[in-house]
C-alpha cells in the first residue's frame, strides 16, 4: 500500500480554491452513482450522471488500492487537452480542477464519498502508484466522464455524524466515533488542498509507524488497511464520507504534498482514535 504524494495531485486541488457547499441539516437523497475501479481502469455507469447532490461508491475488484480523484475541466476543455498538458513539466493549468472523491478503496473493499457536482467535462483517475512506483494513471487508470445539467434545484449537503477539519497540518474531529456506520464531513479549513485517508491499524500498530512504513518503501506486513475517506480538497471545499467501524484503533493520513515537496504526513498530518 502506498499513495503517491504527486505534484500533479497538489496543483490540480490547488488550482482553484472555493467555498464548498451549504450543509443542510435536513437530510435529503442524493443522486447515487457506483464506479467500478479494476487494476487499471474504471467502469462507469451506463446512465447519465446528472448534477446535484451526489453519493459516488467506488467498488475496487482489482488487487491493488485505488481511489477516484474528481478533476473539472473549465473553459470547454476536454479530455484531449488535459493528457496535452499534464505530458509538459510544471503546474497543471487553472482550468483543470481538482473536485475530491472517494479514497482509499481496499482490494475487495469499496469507499465512498457524497459531494455536489456541477456540471461538465471531469477527469476521472487514480494516482495511487502500483508496487514497481509507476501511478495507476500511467498505466491507464485515467478517463473522462461527463456531469449533465441537473432537473431541478440543488439539494444542500447533509450534515455529517462527525465534522473533521484539515489544516496545516493536522485533523480535528468534533467527537470520537462510537463503532457502527458514521458518516463525517469534511472541511478544508486550511490554506492548501487537503485529504484524508481513514485506516484500520493492525493491533498494537500506530499512525506514526504506518507513515514510517511508507517512507521506508513498504517493507514487511503493512501497519493498517485503508478504508476510505476523500481525495484532495481545496481549501473550503466540504464533501462527506461514510465508514464501518468496528471497534479498534484508527488513523488519518494525509499524503498531499506540501509546498517544500514533502507529503503532509511527513509534516505531521495524522491523528490516531480509538472506536469503542
Amino acid at each position: 500500500m502506498r499513495f503517491v504524494p504527486l505534484l500533479l495531485l497538489g496543483t490540480l486541488v490547488s488550482a482553484c480554491a472555493k467555498e464548498g457547499p451549504p450543509v443542510a441539516d435536513v437530510v435529503s437523497e442524493p443522486q447515487t452513482v457506483t464506479v467500478t475501479a479494476t487494476d487499471y481502469g474504471y467502469q462507469l455507469p451506463s446512465a447519465p450522471i446528472k448534477a446535484g447532490l451526489t453519493t459516488i461508491t467506488l467498488v475496487n475488484e482489482g488487487k491493488e488500492i485505488h481511489h477516484l480523484t474528481l478533476i473539472r475541466l473549465a473553459d470547454g476543455k476536454t479530455m484531449s487537452d488535459f493528457m496535452t498538458a499534464i505530458e509538459t513539466p510544471g503546474p497543471v493549468p487553472d482550468w483543470a480542477v481538482g473536485m475530491g472523491g472517494p479514497n482509499g478503496a481496499p482490494p475487495g473493499g469499496e469507499a465512498n464519498a457524497t459531494l455536489v457536482l456541477e456540471s461538465g467535462t471531469y477527469v476521472v483517475a487514480c494516482f495511487i502508484p502500483s508496487p514497481d512506483g509507476v501511478p495507476h494513471f500511467a498505466k491507464g487508470m485515467i478517463m473522462g466522464m461527463e456531469v449533465q445539467p441537473e432537473d431541478g434545484a440543488t439539494a444542500a449537503l447533509p450534515a455529517g455524524d462527525i465534522q473533521v477539519g484539515l489544516l496545516e497540518y493536522g485533523f480535528t474531529l468534533s467527537q470520537t466515533p462510537m463503532a457502527g456506520k458514521r458518516s463525517f464531513t469534511v472541511t478544508n479549513q486550511g490554506k492548501e488542498p487537503h485529504e484524508v485517508v481513514l485506516v484500520r491499524l493492525a493491533p498494537g500498530k500506530t499512525i506514526e509507524q504506518l507513515a514510517a512504513w511508507l517512507e521506508a518503501g513498504e517493507q514487511g506486513p503493512p501497519p493498517g488497511e485503508p478504508i476510505g475517506g476523500l481525495s484532495g480538497m481545496n481549501p473550503g471545499q466540504v464533501q462527506n464520507f461514510s465508514a464501518d467501524l468496528t471497534p479498534g484503533t484508527y488513523g488519518f493520513i494525509c499524503f498531499v504534498p506540501a509546498p517544500d515537496g514533502a507529503p503532509h504526513f511527513a509534516h505531521g498530518m495524522v491523528a490516531t482514535f480509538t472506536v469503542s
